[in-house]
C-alpha cells in the first residue's frame, strides 16, 4: 500500500507533539490556534492512511465500499478543515483586530460550513490501480476547491499585509502554504505520489521551528520566560482584550564584592522565590527583575505581599526589594504603554510603584513632552534667549547666559520647567544642548554682538553631555563651522556632571581649553560644593546660584557664608557671578562685596538675540 510517506509523516508529527507540549507554555491565542492546527493535521493524516488501507481493502478483499466512502469523505472533509484552521491562523496572527477582520471571517467561516455540507452530501468513489490510489467525483472537487481557496487567502493576507507583521511570520506563512499547494498540484499530476499529508506534516514542523518552538522563550538558567516571551504575550493579551494584573520585583542582594557567578546566583535565587508563587508565568525582565502576570488584581496583591515577606525574612544576605503593580491593565492604552511605565520606573528607590491615575497621567504628560521636544527639535521651533550679565568693573554688560525655549505649534513659549527635566531623564537634553550650541555660535559668526561689547556668552551643559567617550567633537565641529573665536564661549557646568563621571569630565574640559574654550562651575551652593571642587576644576567663574543669592538677604548664616565664600575665590583668582538679583539693593549688597559680574531680573529677563543686540547696543557705552 502506498502509505509510506503518511506513515513517516505521522511520526514526524508525533515527535513534535510530544516537544511542544512538553515544554513550557505561555496562554498565546496564536499558540492555542497551532495546537488546534496540530490536532486537526495528526487526524487528518490518521484518515488519510485508514482511507488508503480501506480503499485496498474494498478493491482486492470486497471490503464495504460504503464504509471506504464514508472515511474517504471524512478524510476530505479533515482536509478542508486543515485548510480553514491554516486560514484561521494566520488571519488572527496578521490582520488588523478590526470590524473588517471580523465580517471578512464570519464570510469565511460561513464558506467553511456550507462547504463541508456540500462534501458531505455529494457523491465520492474511488480508485486504486498498484501504488495509484484516489478518491474522486463531486465531493472530492469541492474539498479541493474549498481548501485552495483557504490556501491562496492564507497567501494573499500574508503578502498584502507584510508590511506590518515580523518578516519572520510571514515568510513562514508563505513557506507552509507554499509546500502545501505545490504538494497538492504535485499529486494532482502524479497520482501515485501521495505528497498532501507528508507537506501538511512538514508545514506543521516549518511553523514549529520558526515561530511556536516554546524552548526559545525560555531562560535555561533560571526556567523563566525571556523578555522576547513577555513581548509576546502583553502583545498578545492587549491585541485580544484579555485583561490582567502584572507586578515586578527586583531583588537585589546586598554584598561586599560581586563577580558574574555570584550576580547570576542571586538571579536564580530570586526566580526560585517568584516560581514557588504559583502556577502563573513569570518572566524575567533583566538580570535582577522579574515579573509575574495574573488573571486578578487581589491575587496579584496577595502573592507580591507574599514575596515581600520572604524577602524580608532573608537573614544570611541582606537584601533590597523594589516592586511595580500594575493591577488593571485595561487602565493603560496597550503594549507600548506597559512596557513604557515598567522602564520609567525600574529604577525607582521607593519600594512599591503602584499604577494608579496619578502616575498614569503623570507618565503621559511625560511622553507628550517628550513628543513635543522631538518635533520642536524636527521643525526648528527650539530658540535661544539671552539673559545679560553685568560688569561691575567695566559697568557694561559683557556677556550672557544661554537659555533654551521651545515654542509650541500655536507659537507660544514652553516655560523650560515643564521639559527641562523630562529631557535630562530621557536624553533628549544631548540634541538640545548641540541646538542651543549651534545657534549661540551662529549668532556670533555674525559678529554684531561682539560689536556692541559682548565678550563670551555662557552656555549651560548637561551632565548627560559628558556620557559618550568624545562629548567635546560636537563643540569643535561647531566653532570650525562658524569660524569664531573659542574664547568668546564659556561653557558653564554643574556639580551633576563632576559627579556622574568626573574623569571623563576632566579630561574633556582639559581638549576644549586647549581649544581656547572657557568654563564656569554653575549653580554654586545648590548641592555638595566644597573646596576640592574648586581645587579640582579647571574653572574661570564661579556662579552662585539663585537661592543661594536669594538667602544672602534673607539669612545671616547665609550672608557670612556667602562673604566668605567670596573672598576665597576672589584670594584663588575666580571671578564670582551671582544670579537672582532683582533689586537695586540687592545690586549694592553684591557690589559691597566685590561680586565681578551680576545677573538677574533688575537687569533684564532672558529675551530673544535680536532684542539681546538691541540691549547691547542701548546700554553699553
Amino acid at each position: 500500500m502506498n502509505i509510506e510517506l503518511q506513515c513517516c509523516a505521522l511520526f514526524i508529527l508525533s515527535v513534535v507533539a510530544v516537544m511542544f507540549f512538553s515544554n513550557k507554555k505561555l496562554d498565546l491565542v496564536n499558540r492555542t490556534l497551532y495546537t488546534k492546527a496540530l490536532i486537526i493535521c495528526f487526524i487528518c493524516l490518521v484518515f488519510d492512511i485508514l482511507s488508503i488501507i480501506s480503499i485496498y481493502q474494498s478493491v482486492y478483499n470486497g471490503f464495504n465500499s460504503n464504509v471506504t466512502k464514508l472515511l474517504c469523505k471524512i478524510y476530505i472533509m479533515l482536509l478542508v478543515t486543515q485548510g480553514f484552521m491554516s486560514f484561521n491562523y494566520a488571519e488572527t496572527s496578521i490582520l488588523p483586530r478590526d470590524r473588517i477582520s471580523k465580517h471578512l471571517k464570519m464570510v469565511y467561516v460561513g464558506i467553511y460550513i456550507v462547504g463541508e455540507i456540500l462534501v458531505l452530501v455529494l457523491p465520492i468513489d474511488f480508485f486504486m490501480d498498484g501504488r495509484v490510489v484516489y478518491s474522486y467525483g463531486a465531493s472530492t472537487v469541492a474539498a479541493y476547491i474549498l481548501a485552495g481557496i483557504y490556501t491562496m487567502s492564507t497567501i494573499i493576507i500574508s503578502v498584502l499585509f507584510r508590511k506590518i507583521v515580523s518578516p519572520r511570520r510571514i515568510i513562514s506563512m508563505l513557506i507552509w502554504q507554499s509546500i502545501w499547494l505545490l504538494a497538492a498540484v504535485i499529486q494532482f499530476i502524479v497520482p501515485g505520489l501521495l505528497l498532501i499529508g507528508f507537506a501538511s506534516a512538514f508545514g506543521m514542523v516549518v511553523l514549529y521551528i520558526q515561530l511556536e518552538n516554546p524552548s526559545e522563550y525560555v531562560d535555561n538558567d533560571t526556567g523563566t520566560f525571556n523578555t522576547k516571551a513577555l513581548s509576546i504575550y502583553i502583545k498578545d493579551r492587549f491585541r485580544y482584550e484579555r485583561h490582567f494584573a502584572f507586578f515586578t520585583a527586583k531583588i537585589n542582594y546586598i554584598i561586599d564584592s560581586v563577580d558574574f557567578n555570584m550576580e547570576r546566583d542571586v538571579a536564580i535565587r530570586t526566580a526560585k522565590g517568584m516560581l514557588e508563587l504559583g502556577p502563573e508565568p513569570v518572566f524575567q525582565l533583566s538580570d535582577e527583575m522579574f515579573g509575574v502576570l495574573y488573571e486578578d488584581e487581589q491575587r496579584m496583591f496577595e502573592r507580591m505581599h507574599f514575596l515581600k515577606m520572604r524577602k524580608d525574612a532573608v537573614t544570611d544576605v541582606p537584601a533590597k526589594g523594589t516592586y511595580i503593580l500594575i493591577p488593571d491593565s485595561s487602565k493603560l492604552y496597550g503594549a507600548d504603554e506597559f512596557f513604557k511605565f515598567i522602564h520609567t520606573y525600574e529604577n525607582e528607590q521607593q519600594e512599591i510603584t503602584l499604577l494608579d491615575d496619578k502616575l498614569l497621567k503623570k507618565m503621559r504628560n511625560q511622553n507628550i513632552v517628550r513628543e513635543m521636544i522631538d518635533l520642536a527639535l524636527k521643525e526648528d521651533r527650539v530658540e535661544v534667549f539671552y539673559q545679560p550679565i553685568y560688569n561691575t568693573k567695566t559697568k557694561n554688560f559683557v556677556s550672557a547666559e544661554a537659555l533654551v525655549r521651545i515654542r509650541d505649534k500655536n507659537g507660544d513659549l514652553v516655560p523650560p520647567g515643564e521639559f527641562i527635566t523630562i529631557a535630562e531623564d530621557n536624553g533628549q537634553i544631548i540634541p538640545l544642548g548641540q541646538r542651543v550650541f549651534e545657534k549661540v555660535c551662529a549668532l556670533l559668526s555674525e559678529g554684531k554682538a561682539q560689536a556692541a561689547g559682548l565678550e563670551c556668552i555662557e552656555i549651560n551643559v548637561s551632565a548627560a553631555q559628558f556620557d559618550s567617550e568624545n562629548p567635546t567633537k560636537f563643540v569643535r565641529e561647531l566653532i570650525d563651522k562658524y569660524k569664531i573665536d573659542p574664547r568668546q564661549l564659556n561653557i558653564e557646568i554643574t556639580e551633576t556632571a563632576v559627579n556622574k563621571n568626573k574623569r571623563l569630565l576632566l579630561s574633556n574640559m582639559e581638549k576644549l581649553i586647549k581649544s581656547g574654550v572657557r568654563f564656569s562651575l554653575d549653580d554654586f551652593g545648590t548641592g555638595q560644593s566644597n573646596l576640592d571642587y574648586l581645587m579640582a576644576l579647571p574653572v574661570d567663574n564661579i556662579k552662585f546660584d539663585y537661592k543661594f543669592t536669594q538667602a544672602f538677604f534673607n539669612n545671616d548664616k547665609a550672608r557670612k557664608f556667602l562673604t566668605g565664600m567670596a573672598d576665597i575665590m576672589h584670594n584663588m583668582d575666580m571671578d564670582i557671578i551671582s544670579e537672582g538679583v532683582e533689586t537695586e539693593e540687592q545690586l549694592k549688597a553684591m557690589l559691597d562685596i566685590n561680586i565681578e559680574y551680576i545677573q538677574g531680573f533688575y537687569f533684564s529677563k532672558p529675551i530673544p538675540g535680536d532684542e539681546f543686540i538691541l540691549f547691547l547696543k542701548r546700554n553699553n557705552v
